[in-house]
């Protein structure tokens, strides 16, 4: 261990309660290394069978209290970790997967917290990720540190304080020797890719043209290429993992974009909302610098302040229009962000390969505006792809021609939806924020098979692996199974 680093080994979490059933769960090769678990694309290992039936006091293999969190849970051999924040620490966790029992707790204080959402945010929002060796972990109030499966510091990365109002929470991935972070903000945006021996940098990508965003890349192999796969505004990018180079890109992302990519078959697909960027009447649109400020611009230096701007859709994005946070806007991001408000247009879509493995406007087969997700991934899973819309809203699009399935249809849990979508054992899984888990049979026919009531906040994505479902919400982390009986 590295000398004053913390590192505190433990029995129990908290309240651990382990429901002692005489079958714990088995080791085995089965992960989920990642966000969106096997390739961050959503889909469970094609033999899982997590259960439909479940909830706090049903079919529960073992539940245990965790500080709080947005982080999703990665499993890794008999280890299960996550991330927390308490008492001023950001935390990285490791317990049992078997009993739940706590094994270790590895504790970083940070001087300066960033700045996250008053009520729904957390500084410790990104998923780790590992490589079965080690596991890596992103704060946005700290940067990145590597933990071998012992818990641990192999290295430490400081980086710069995220810069957005509800922080930072895209999550590291693996791409070849390199862990890979995007740091999207409202200003100095950045993709940077770390040796995950040595925390060093390899390379780093500025990111200028993008603001605020919070999809996490994904690796994509297809057509004798691997890509990282990166979401941002308007463009979503397809880059060499081993250098950072841009190979293709594609436009029709949102503004800020919260969503990851999938993929299936070939093809490549994603879907984005954000306010202001449907052609309606809720079009955001930037007035005239110019025109704005000889009305506004009460001290005539050619920038606003906040005191400066009436009330209304520019004062209300002051802190997404400031990027370099110096308390003005100037010329330059006025007209910056002007120009996204004009270019971007909620969709989805879908898009294909060309000969060469390249990918362009040109290869897309269908765009879609309707039953859009804000912040949960869309999912593709047995030739069907899923989104959800905030307000419990499930549509199913035939992907090779964008034709709705269904569409919009009610999954009876109201609320928006902040975890992804996970598919498994031929089913879809729909976690809502006031705290709904529900089960929908995969298919043409949309029939809910089940809905379970957690009465708190559910944030997390859960991960699947083989017949056991782990569950974080604000409090607790649950691993479920059917056969358990409870």
């Amino acid at each position: 261990m590295i000398p004053g680093r913390a590192w505190v080994p433990r029995g129990f979490l908290g309240s651990a309660l382990c429901l002692g059933l005489a079958v714990g769960i088995a080791e085995g090769a089965m992960e989920w290394p990642q966000f969106r678990g096997p390739g961050g694309i959503g889909v469970a290992l094609p033999d899982a069978d997590p259960p439909v039936h479940f909830g706090p006091s049903s079919h529960v293999v073992w539940k245990v209290a965790v500080p709080a969190g947005n982080a999703s849970p990665i499993v890794t051999g008999g280890s299960l970790f996550l991330t927390a924040f308490e008492e001023g620490s950001l935390l990285t966790l490791c317990v049992d997967r078997g009993s739940g029992r706590e094994l270790w707790r590895a504790r970083v204080g940070v001087g300066k917290l960033e700045e996250v959402h008053r009520s729904l945010g957390s500084p410790a929002s990104s998923t780790p990720v590992t490589d079965g060796e080690r596991v890596y972990v992103h704060f946005g109030s700290f940067g990145m540190l590597a933990y071998d499966l012992a818990g641990r510091e192999v290295w430490r990365r400081p980086m710069a304080l995220t810069q957005t109002e509800y922080g930072a929470s895209s999550s590291p991935v693996l791409a070849g020797g390199f862990v890979v972070q995007l740091l999207d903000q409202d200003g100095g945006s950045h993709i940077v890719a770390l040796d995950r021996r040595s925390g060093e940098v390899a390379w780093r990508v500025e990111r200028p043209e993008m603001r605020r965003g919070f999809g996490t890349p994904i690796v994509w192999s297809h057509d004798g290429l691997t890509d990282l796969v990166v979401p941002g505004t308007i463009w979503l990018k397809g880059m060499d993992p081993a250098t950072g180079a841009e190979r293709w890109r594609v436009s029709g992302l949102a503004r800020i974009t919260c969503t990851s990519p999938a993929t299936g078959d070939g093809m490549l697909f994603t879907a984005s909302w954000t306010t202001g960027g449907d052609r309606a009447a809720d079009r955001v649109t930037m007035p005239d610098f110019d025109a704005y400020r000889e009305e506004h611009d009460s001290n005539k230096d050619g920038k606003f302040s906040l005191p400066e701007l009436p009330e209304g859709p520019v004062r209300q994005r002051f802190k997404h229009l400031d990027g370099n946070r110096d308390g003005f806007i100037t010329r330059d991001e006025w007209e910056s962000m002007a120009e996204i408000f004009q270019r971007v247009e909620n969709q989805a879509f879908a898009v294909k390969p060309d000969g060469r493995g390249g990918l362009s406007d040109g290869g897309v087969l269908w765009r879609v505006k309707k039953g859009l997700p804000y912040v949960a991934s869309p999912v593709y899973y047995r030739g069907r792809f899923y989104m959800v819309k905030n307000g419990g809203m499930l549509t199913c699009v035939d992907p090779s021609t964008g034709r709705a399935v269904y569409q919009e249809e009610r999954l009876g849990a109201v609320g928006d939806y902040y975890a992804s979508l996970v598919a498994a054992g031929g089913r879809i899984y729909a976690v809502s924020q006031p705290g709904v888990v529900t089960v929908v049979k995969a298919g043409d026919s949309f029939e809910v098979l089940a809905k379970s009531e957690f009465g708190e906040t559910l944030q997390a994505t859960p991960a699947v692996v083989g017949d056991v479902l782990y569950v974080r919400t604000a409090t607790t982390l649950f691993a479920f199974r059917e056969a358990s009986g409870k």
